[in-house]
């Protein structure tokens, strides 16, 4: 509680009315001093009744001064005004009884922010007056004029410089007026804060501050603040201002294979580290758009490379992690390190595509159609993890309508569930001009509809111009409020605040980017994405390792064994030391005799010049590295792939090298697009594939994989598909789950007529639905050693279930009973919510856990990475998944040795979403497995059981 402060006494308050009595005039308002009186701003309410403010809540918050307050309570049709805290004016008939007035005065120290000569009632106090209005109004105070913008010109010389910082925090400076402001005051809410600083603002400024490129506030003074910044894998930043770089981590596509969560936070939390240390230089802002967090539900999705996966629960695990990572700092709990922005929500996994027939779609115009029941279990799955559990700040809806509803004018995405079921409590951003796109011109054609749309649907901020362009328009046309906007704002500005843009300095403050940024530390982690998370798909012979310090020549071949993906605006533009590593480079670090040719000049080439140099490279080497793949090219923002298999000069190269070579040589497969290798699979030519994914500079980490320092580990996290699946279903078609579809088979060429092409098939989608045979299944990883699991499990009551055996599968034990599930979505439904409580499933307790002994049966310590799926009954008919993956554990076991790992389902795992999109309760046999089944013949552990459920 405030307590009022009694240093001036009677005497000065007293002299001030006699000095002044009656006379204040000035531009058409003039004050009654004698009518001065000073009140605590909470009238003694009633018993059991909240406390009422003397003149009710402000009418007014900005600059002041006792004549523009005395305007605007005239223009109210109010005769008492009174001011608060130098900024609040408020108005009203009479103080509302039975307040009385203090017999003091005010304290003497708050002063009117438009005329330090007059004073002003402090923090819950209140200073009233009466007034006459006549002739002109009084014209509003002059805001201070802005601080002068910051200058390009390199790390700033002083923290919090205001000619250099680009967030440079006025509450610092006590010589501005700012620093005595409400917002200023940390001991104040968050929510109060940033009412305070809406309120400083004009309606321009306002309009303004909706875009992502906020400019300037003189009332606040702040600088311009750009709210768009990347860094999905390490910080996108001006290189001409960092000349030196950013560290540069492994695409998500890489990373995820790992299945590490603690890799996955370490590495959010560097790159919100790096970002902090350059924020306290001048050199960044403090959000960022990252992670996405969108699916590989399609192989030929061109933002594969940018997401960890196609499974929901993984891709919601590492949404968990890389947010809380970045955000959170063990130095300073209460604020966040940096912003993080979980993007794209949602059914944003197309770029641009045209099929054969002529039929085009880009994520700008499509209405992503799918089932409530895809919807709900699968694509919303990693955004309510990343919002319940990461608590990300930041949320981005998509380009692309859902079901004919724009996300980014969503209500009942971004309202009901993300805010009302999910409690998020950050600010909404739209993807670049999603909000003037076509999705959303085919939905509302006028812009200032669509405006208003977004803004009620709770789009905060607008990538784009269509905010400041059309809200002024929207606000004349009465299609939205000044409120609207004013709550808009609050959301940006509680970012903001979060971020401790206008607090006292603190620990984050003093991160500083020469021990932070590059570090030798950074770089080790950011090459522990690759060496974690590489695939050995196969390795006949021994292939792999090669040998440390052999003597024979090395061939690296290949189009992408000299080539550097290009980050683009993904991540750092310049890498630390801006060395861009290859697959050559790695293979150099261990091997001092190497050759390369790149047989074809890139990925996406057709020309097969090359290959006769390649393959004499390869007949007379000892050892043949060929690196293949794709590249940005092949598939990137923008634009979608055209074919999942090798083209034809790739093949050819990879045919004839291998051929040649005096022993089965090694593949390095670098690439987004899940490729069908099967041809490569079957060649004893082949000795070894090791699928990297894409690394980009990381790819220096293969080194320690290619030549045994560390054996091999991750787990592929898209389903590879054979080269027919690209004809049987078009990329158009957002359903998960198998059956006909709407659109045409895309090997259909009648661009004639399109409307006469075959339907096509969908075969269904991920490890979860696909029907068909994959090349290579979810979860599949080899190793240098071999494995064995064996598995205990415990049901709810603490019975042990006994382990299932290879010969006796027969269950002795009484069903498991699920009703507790059964309540937990009664509680649901009676809430009227879609999904259940959080903090429901947190409490609850597992229907039945697992204890899985790894043992590391070979020779060589490693890690190994248990995934735990469960196979409901009916699995694969009727819409039901064919399996879902329910936890998973990476652990480290030495040769010989074993480790316990514990995972078990969760509730939902229980439950299946049905075609009417309402989750239910389903019993009977569930298979619990662990491991991957088609591992389990090259020397990989896999384990299986069997459980009955029943209400």
């Amino acid at each position: 509680m405030y307590q009022r402060k009694m240093q001036v006494g009677a005497v000065d308050w007293v002299a001030l009315v006699v000095l002044v009595m009656g006379i204040g005039v000035d531009a058409g308002c003039t004050v009654d001093r004698s009518t001065l009186k000073c009140y605590t701003d909470f009238t003694p309410p009633p018993p059991g009744h909240p406390r009422v403010r003397v003149l009710g809540p402000p009418v007014y918050t900005g600059k002041l001064t006792w004549e523009y307050c005395a305007q605007v309570c005239h223009d109210h049709t109010q005769p008492l005004a009174g001011v608060e805290n130098g900024n609040n004016c408020m108005c009203g008939k009479a103080v509302v009884p039975p307040a009385a007035p203090l017999p003091k005065g005010c304290n003497g120290t708050a002063r009117m922010s438009g005329n330090q000569s007059e004073q002003s009632g402090d923090a819950f106090e209140i200073l009233t007056f009466g007034f006459a209005c006549s002739g002109s109004p009084v014209p509003p105070p002059a805001p201070p004029p802005p601080p002068p913008p910051p200058t390009p010109s390199g790390p700033c010389a002083t923290f919090n410089d205001p000619n250099c910082s680009w967030l440079f925090n006025p509450c610092l400076d006590s010589a501005l007026p700012y620093h005595a402001m409400p917002f200023c005051d940390p001991a104040r809410s968050i929510g109060d804060r940033a009412a305070d600083m809406v309120g400083r603002m004009t309606l321009a400024e306002k309009i303004e501050s909706l875009d992502n490129s906020a400019p300037a506030i003189a009332g606040l003074g702040t600088h311009p603040y750009q709210w768009w910044n990347e860094a999905s894998t390490g910080l996108d930043v001006n290189p001409t201002r960092v000349p030196n770089g950013t560290t540069k981590f492994a695409y998500p596509i890489t990373t995820g294979m790992s299945f590490n969560r603690s890799l996955w936070r370490a590495t959010g939390n560097q790159i919100g580290r790096e970002a902090r240390a350059l924020m306290n230089v001048g050199l960044s802002y403090s959000t960022f758009w990252a992670p996405v967090i969108n699916l590989a539900r399609e192989p030929r999705w061109g933002r594969n490379l940018e997401t960890p996966g196609e499974d929901p629960y993984q891709v919601g695990e590492y949404a968990i992690q890389f947010t809380q990572g970045m955000q959170n700092s063990p130095d300073d709990p209460g604020h966040l390190q940096a912003s993080a922005c979980c993007k794209h929500y949602v059914l944003n996994s197309m770029e641009d595509t045209t099929e054969p027939d002529g039929e085009n779609e880009n994520r700008g115009s499509v209405d992503s159609n799918v089932t409530q029941q895809d919807l709900l279990d699968s694509y919303m799955v990693p955004f309510q993890a990343c919002v319940e559990q990461g608590k990300v700040s930041g949320l981005m809806c998509s380009y692309n309508a859902v079901n004919g509803v724009p996300s980014c004018a969503n209500t009942w995405l971004l309202d009901k569930v993300a805010r009302g079921e999910w409690g998020f409590d950050g600010y909404i951003t739209s993807d670049c001009d999603a909000i003037g796109d076509r999705a959303m011109q085919n939905a509302f054609p006028v812009p200032e509809e669509a405006v208003a749309a977004s803004m009620a649907a709770g789009t905060d901020n607008d990538c784009g111009k269509t905010y400041g362009t059309h809200v002024g328009s929207a606000l004349n046309k009465s299609l939205i409020s000044e409120a609207l906007i004013d709550t808009r704002l609050t959301m940006l500005w509680m970012v903001r605040l979060r971020l401790g843009h206008f607090d006292p300095i603190g620990p984050l403050d003093g991160i500083e980017p020469a021990t932070t940024v590059c570090t030798p530390e950074a770089i080790d982690l950011s090459m522990q994405g690759t060496i974690q998370s590489a695939a050995l798909l196969k390795n006949e012979g021994r292939a792999l390792p090669l040998s440390l310090g052999g003597k024979g020549q090395v061939a690296v071949l290949g189009p992408n064994a000299n080539y550097t993906l290009k980050t683009g605006y993904y991540g750092p533009r310049v890498p630390c030391g801006g060395k861009d590593w290859t697959a050559l480079d790695a293979v150099k670090k261990y091997a001092t005799n190497v050759v390369y040719a790149a047989g074809v000049p890139n990925a996406t080439s057709s020309d097969e010049s090359g290959i006769d140099t390649a393959v004499a490279l390869a007949t007379s080497a000892d050892t043949v590295v060929l690196v293949v793949g794709t590249s940005l090219e092949w598939a990137s923002e923008g634009h979608d792939a055209t074919q999942i298999n090798f083209t034809a000069a790739q093949s050819t190269l990879i045919d004839r090298t291998a051929a040649a070579a005096k022993k089965p040589i090694v593949l390095l497969l670098m690439t987004a697009v899940p490729l069908d290798i099967s041809k490569q699979l079957g060649n004893p030519k082949i000795g070894a594939i090791l699928h990297l994914g894409q690394p980009s500079v990381t790819v220096l980490g293969a080194a320690e994989l290619l030549f045994g320092k560390v054996s091999p580990a991750g787990r592929t996290i898209q389903t590879v598909y054979p080269t027919a699946y690209q004809d049987e279903i078009s990329i158009f078609d957002f359903n998960m789950r198998p059956g006909p579809s709407t659109f045409a088979r895309p090997d259909c060429f009648d661009s004639t007529n399109p409307a006469a092409c075959p339907r096509g098939t969908n075969p269904g989608r991920t490890h979860r639905f696909y029907t068909g045979t994959s090349v290579v299944p979810f979860g599949f990883g080899l190793s240098y050693t071999t494995w064995s699991y064996s598995v205990t499990a415990v049901s709810n009551g603490g019975q042990p279930i006994p382990p299932e055996t290879s010969e006796d599968s027969t269950l002795s034990v009484q069903p498991i009973r699920l009703g507790a599930v059964q309540t937990l979505l009664e509680a649901t439904a009676a809430a009227g919510r879609t999904f259940p409580a959080s903090d429901m499933l947190k409490a609850s307790v597992a229907v039945v856990q697992y204890s899985v002994n790894v043992t590391n049966t070979g020779t060589v310590d490693a890690d190994d990475v248990v995934l735990g799926f469960i196979k409901p009954p009916g699995s694969g008919t009727n819409g039901v998944p064919i399996q879902s993956l329910f936890g998973f554990e990476r652990v480290h076991v030495k040769a010989g040795e074993t480790q316990t790992v514990y995972l078990y389902p969760s509730l939902m795992d229980f439950t299946q979403v049905g075609s009417d999109g309402h989750r239910s309760v389903v019993t009977g046999e569930y298979t619990i497995s662990f491991g991957v089944s088609k591992t389990l013949t090259f020397g990989m552990g896999y384990v299986e059981h069997t459980i009955q459920t029943t209400i």
